[in-house]
């Protein structure tokens, strides 16, 4: 049986966690195969881990969520809550379009972006399966494609 020293355990502690530290972090996908390295983006179904572009449908939700928290990106919102902002950005486009065309005024064409804006900040306080980040994030993005 070898021996190993007291210094040279501490050496090689020492060297692990630098490694460890230098190579980001380590999320396990569906197979249970970790892939380690920093995680520099998330987007487009993708994770960027390392350099290299995985898919996000290869990692459990539980370690999508994380990926999402270390780059504070927000969560997808509900289809519910989608939809309903897909219906209003159409509104207000429709209510821009008319307004350029001459055919509705400034002061109605703004009473009606306030009105559409304050249904969507309605409907997200109401809904409770998201996080308080995630509806601030939302909140302003109303018109953002």
């Amino acid at each position: 049986m070898r021996f190993t020293s007291t210094r040279k355990a501490r050496a090689a502690c020492i060297v692990c966690a630098l490694s460890s530290a230098l190579c980001g972090e380590s999320f396990t996908n569906h197979a249970g195969r970790a892939v380690s390295g920093r995680l520099t983006a998330l987007s487009n179904g993708v994770a960027v881990i390392a350099g290299r572009t995985y898919p996000l449908s290869a990692f459990p939700e539980r370690e999508r969520a994380r990926m999402r928290g270390i780059l504070a990106v927000p969560e997808p919102l509900p289809p519910s809550l989608a939809a309903l902002r897909k219906s209003l950005r159409e509104r207000a486009l429709r209510v821009a379009a008319l307004e350029s065309a001459g055919a509705k005024e400034k002061t109605s064409a703004a009473a009606a972006r306030e009105k559409l804006q304050s249904i969507w900040t309605h409907a997200l306080e109401g809904d409770t399966t998201i996080s308080p980040a995630t509806r601030e994030h939302w909140r302003v993005r109303l018109m953002s494609p």
